[in-house]
């Protein structure tokens, strides 16, 4: 099919706004399917992975493919859960327009403006079908006020009756305006091209209402999807990177371009196996032949090609220009990847999905789970790359982080159902440091007789702090006359060093600290490196007595995105959690509030925001540096430590 008669949208919007129903219902009216499903029932044909059906919500982006009057309309349902934002985002990458869903009872919501912001910065154009109409508490009137109100003037519903509507068109185009003005109307063609261009460029927003339940309103959104929404070839020219080069390459959508595919998501299914999910932006790809993976410089050949319906598969002979396609077990493939041929490589820039806001530990429940566990672990990074997992070497926990709470549990649920690892999850340890506030020395002399060969090392040092945004660690050397052999010296700095990992107070490694060995002595036969280690950690340990140490905090740089309306709640927060202000932007109707937090505070924080702001606060974070603890909180941690060294 040629390029020009196809259609790549993805459906966006708040949560049960209606967006899997509506998917339905548009299949349903093109004849795909021959009975529409129910997400209740837990047959709908978006959501049929086991999660999915037993929550009762959308968790994967599902593509679906239909015919419809000689085009080809490829859907990317997209889950409406915050938690689930890295879905929205890969899926955002695949397509040419959206359709923003908007539920009639309860209008703009948390995730609706979130979408939307997300629209305006890519420049996508974007229908908006306000759906559930025909409930009994729905406010059509009130939905498209508060739209042009909270979204965008430029909102329009689509009435060519409507003499304003048609001057909202005419406006577009200068050449329009002109007529209408000194005629007072357009015809009919003129005005559905103008609508077109309009929406192109992001001059109208074209609202449409209905309901998918009882399948009102989906001729006329299939109709606007077709006059209204951009083809594959009416996308803006590409822009890709040379391989290890600095030079771009504009890239024209055409199907007698070479080829150009990007990898926007990766998945595993029980029912589809391993696929890699990919739009043609350019040229053809047919089965049985090769391809190179630009991003890892390998070939990879094509088995077959297949379009989705759900978790149907559809052979297909080729795929290209504005094809969404899925492409089985591919070796060396993952999301982000740009497949091209040989001759012509490019890459195209990665998604940026956003860092992840909630961590826990995990721990395997039996011996054979902690076998099992990396691998799992692994896959699921794969598939989801808005969930990390890393082991922290000072607490030796392995740490998983992702959006909120229902995304880990997600995760955590897909690991025993499909890789059959059951975990438990815990609160991260914290990593905490200990540092010396003044200079101070001291001397030790380890002296072993036991028979035969002694031992004996005979140090003195001096511990001084550093500046906190300097080194952690300097070691200098001072001995004159040789009181201390230059061979052992090593020995000395390895002794100190392990002193210096151990700690004083909780067993926490120290930071910012200058050694200086200043004098010591030798015994001819008894000496050794084993006995000059154990005498430097002992003199360190004593000098750091005397240094005044105290604990030190991780301190994260958050930046925190909310609403105008909870300024003050999120800012009395802050303060709760020991944070600091230092600043704040403005952005629209929201606010980007800049703060300094100790990370012990923060590992609920992700869920207590959206308690706070109505699920309308996000923020990330990222370590800034380490902070003098109070002496509470050092008290407290001092004794957590201890507790455990008793246990243990």
């Amino acid at each position: 099919m040629e390029a020009k008669f196809k259609r790549d949208i993805a459906l966006l919007g708040h949560a049960h706004a209606g967006k899997t129903s509506l998917a339905e219902s548009l299949l349903f009216f093109a004849g795909e399917i021959s009975r529409k499903g129910d997400v209740q029932k837990g047959n709908s044909t978006s959501d049929f992975n086991e999660d999915e059906i037993s929550r009762q919500i959308s968790i994967n982006t599902s593509l679906l493919t239909a015919r419809f009057r000689d085009h080809q309309i490829q859907i990317l349902d997209t889950p409406g859960y915050s938690d689930f934002i890295g879905e929205t985002i890969s899926a955002l990458r695949a397509v040419d327009s959206a359709i923003l869903v908007v539920d009639a009872v309860n209008g703009v919501e948390t995730g609706t403006v979130d979408i939307w912001e997300k629209l305006e910065d890519m420049n996508m154009p974007r229908l908006i079908f306000i759906n559930k109409a025909d409930k009994a508490e729905a406010d059509v009137d009130q939905v498209i006020k508060n739209l042009q109100e909270d979204l965008s003037s430029k909102a329009r519903v689509i009435n060519f009756a409507d003499a304003s509507f048609i001057e909202a068109v005419a406006e577009t185009d200068d050449t329009l305006i002109e007529k209408y003005l000194e005629q007072g109307s357009l015809s009919a063609d003129e005005a559905v091209c103008a609508l077109h261009k309009a929406v192109l460029q992001g001059q109208i927003f074209p609202i449409l209402s209905g309901s998918a339940f009882l399948d009102q309103g989906i001729k006329e959104l299939m109709e606007a999807v077709l006059a209204y929404l951009p083809s594959p070839i009416e996308h803006p020219v590409l822009e890709a990177h040379i391989p290890h080069s600095q030079e771009i390459k504009r890239i024209l959508p055409s199907e007698q371009a070479p080829l150009s595919g990007f990898v926007f998501k990766s998945m595993f299914d029980p029912h589809l196996g391993h696929l890699s999910l990919v739009r043609i932006l350019s040229g053809t790809l047919k089965p049985n032949t090769a391809f190179l993976n630009a991003n890892q410089g390998a070939k990879e050949t094509v088995s077959s090609i297949t379009m989705l319906k759900g978790k149907e598969q559809i052979a297909v002979s080729q795929a290209s220009c504005g094809d969404i396609v899925a492409l089985p077990k591919l070796k060396n493939t993952h999301a982000c990847d740009t497949l091209c041929e040989d001759r012509e490589p490019v890459v195209f820039d990665p998604i940026t999905f956003p860092e992840p806001s909630i961590s826990a530990s995990v721990k395997p429940k039996t011996r054979a789970d902690e076998e099992k566990i990396s691998t799992s672990l692994h896959r699921l990074c794969e598939e989801d790359h808005t969930f990390r997992v890393h082991r922290d070497n000072d607490t030796k926990e392995l740490i998983v982080s992702g959006v909120g709470d229902l995304h880990l549990k997600v995760i955590l649920e897909r690991m025993k159902s499909r890789y059959h690892v059951d975990v438990d999850l815990g609160t991260p340890k914290v990593s905490y440091r200990e540092a010396i506030t003044k200079t101070a020395r001291a001397r030790y002399r380890y002296k072993k007789q036991s028979g035969g060969r002694g031992q004996y090392g005979d140090v003195e040092l001096e511990l001084s702090p550093l500046p906190r945004e300097g080194q952690e660690f300097e070691f200098v050397d001072k001995i004159f006359g040789g009181a201390i052999p230059k061979s052992y010296v090593p020995s000395v700095e390895k002794g100190v060093r392990q002193a210096f990992h151990d700690g004083i107070l909780a067993g926490y490694p120290m930071m910012n600290v200058r050694v200086t060995v200043l004098d010591g002595s030798y015994h001819d036969v008894d000496s050794s490196d084993m006995a000059f280690q154990i005498a430097a950690a002992m003199a360190f340990k004593e000098a750091a007595k005397l240094a005044a140490a105290v604990i030190l905090e991780p301190i994260m740089e958050t930046s925190i995105i909310i609403p105008d309306e909870f300024v003050g709640q999120v800012t009395k927060d802050i303060s709760s959690r020991r944070g600091k202000i230092m600043g704040s932007d403005s952005k629209g109707k929201s606010q980007t509030i800049k703060a300094l937090m100790p990370l012990t505070e923060m590992f609920r924080y992700a869920t207590d925001l959206r308690s706070v702001t109505a699920g309308r606060g996000h923020y990330t974070m990222k370590f800034s540096h380490y902070e003098r603890a109070s002496e509470k909180v050092a008290a407290q941690v001092i004794a957590e430590r201890q507790h455990i060294r008793k246990e243990s």
